[in-house]
């Protein structure tokens, strides 16, 4: 704003009767001038306060909230902590993946660089080594058998009674000339068998019910779960196995040993689901009904040699899913082998089937329990470092199947489960083998080049 023009000589003769009072006109003088600058000085006042409220105060409130929200040492120190620690678990989870594949190996002179061996004893002593495997497994859970048939048998034959009537059939079908177990029929309730109602025994008493029930119980006390090593896939390939060559064999014993892997994996969650009870009749885990590598329904049949089952060799082998083609199931997971082998980035995944007997309430549990960590020990690939313990496991479930227990079918007469509902649980499960240079060194030569072969195939 720009200042009035003031004529002092106008003021002066307009106040020149102060001539006479000196004294007043310096005072006089000052108050004119002071009004004259008020004006501006107000207007400059008002500017002034607008920039130090928009400036000065608004960014010391902008600082005062700053200084609220910064953290104490403390809380830096926390958070360091926590990142420090996620950093960590990526790492241990990283060491966990890796070493799944560092496993105890069935046999240290047959896996490495050098696959040039023909000695067919080198690899029936892998059999061998497969087989007394399997039976520690079978021991460790404390697995056992239903009463066989000559047991029942040879009970209601010295049973005193008059009902018992023999016939073509026998017993239970096989008669003093044999003949298919239960009488070749599928009910043990009918053409022939247990209780049928065609040749056999005919007509049953109820103390020969109570006799084979009691037998039943008795056995189902002795033992944690059901289950033998026949029910395990491999058992009985490697009882029939023969050498065809070279590298067919070198195949299989690897082949095998990654599903030893998993066979131990699915008897170590039996063990921990068990643990603690007393027999079958209060064990979660009743009985394991099979571990396989195949889905083939009708793969197995009754044997005659104590209620064995007794398995064919035909496409029993645990092979990596490269594709849908040889899965068991598209997996919800996508995950399929890697090709080429030598991507160190890349997995081998196996799939197979899991079908046991539960309590119908601890079925989420044994799950669960199947997707857990275990304990190994590894002692180097050559068996030659000292003894490690570590933990494993890349088990994941592609498909759930849960039906009811027929408990006077033919699949489950001798068996005793408890008082508890029970089910039929069947799972498809794959496991991942993440690759490491070490891992790749002794899978042999004769599986790679088979799956070299695939790849090219498919290209």
């Amino acid at each position: 704003m720009k200042a009035p023009n003031v004529n002092i000589k106008d003021i002066l003769k307009k106040l020149s009767f102060l001539k006479n009072n000196l004294a007043l006109l310096v005072p006089i003088i000052i108050v004119i001038v002071a009004l004259l600058l008020l004006i501006p000085t107000r207007i400059l006042g008002a500017r002034l306060r607008k920039t130090v409220e928009e400036q000065s105060l608004r960014t010391g409130k902008t600082v005062d909230t700053l200084i609220r929200d910064v953290n104490s040492a403390a809380e830096a120190e926390v958070m360091r902590a926590e990142i420090e620690a996620r950093a960590e678990d990526v790492n241990a989870i990283e060491a966990l993946i890796a070493r799944t594949v560092e496993r105890e190996l069935l046999r240290y002179d047959i896996f490495g660089p050098d696959t040039n061996e023909t000695s067919r004893v080198l690899f029936e002593r892998f059999g061998q080594a497969y087989h007394a495997g399997i039976d520690r497994l079978i021991e460790s859970v404390g697995a056992g058998l239903c009463p066989a048939r000559a047991e029942i048998q040879a009970a209601l034959k010295t049973a005193p009674r008059s009902t018992l009537r023999t016939g073509m059939g026998g017993a239970y079908g096989e008669g003093a000339y044999g003949g298919a177990p239960y009488g070749g029929g599928m009910d043990p309730y009918g053409g022939g068998g247990m209780m049928g109602r065609g040749q056999g025994l005919g007509i049953v008493t109820e103390t020969d019910k109570k006799i084979v029930d009691q037998i039943c119980l008795d056995r189902a006390r002795s033992f944690s779960v059901y289950g033998s090593p026949v029910d395990v896939a491999g058992y009985a390939y490697w009882n029939d196995w023969t050498f065809e060559n070279k590298d067919k064999a070198y195949q299989d014993c690897w082949y095998w040993q990654v599903g030893y892997w998993i066979v131990e994996d699915v008897f170590t969650s039996i063990g921990q689901m068990n643990q603690g009870a007393e027999s079958i009749l209060t064990a979660p885990v009743k009985r394991l009904m099979g571990v396989d590598f195949t889905l083939k329904k009708n793969r197995a049949m009754r044997g005659r040699r104590g209620g064995f089952t007794r398995r064919t060799k035909e496409s029993e082998n645990p092979t990596y899913a490269t594709g849908t083609k040889d899965a068991l199931t598209t997996p919800c997971t996508g995950r399929f082998t890697t090709l080429p082998m030598d991507d160190l980035t890349g997995i081998d995944v196996v799939q197979f089937n899991v079908k046991l007997v539960i309590d119908a309430t601890r079925v989420n549990s044994f799950m669960e329990q199947l997707c857990t960590a275990k304990p190994h020990t590894f002692r180097g690939f050559y068996g030659d470092q000292p003894e490690q313990t570590y933990e494993h496991n890349q088990i994941a479930i592609l498909e759930t199947s849960v039906s009811q227990v027929e408990k006077e079918g033919y699949n489950h007469y001798f068996y005793r489960y408890g008082d508890q509902p029970v089910v039929e649980l069947d799972l498809i499960c794959e496991y991942v083998f993440p690759r490491t240079p070490a891992f790749l060194e002794i899978i042999p030569k004769q599986v790679k080049d088979e799956l070299k072969g695939e790849e090219n195939s498919e290209g």
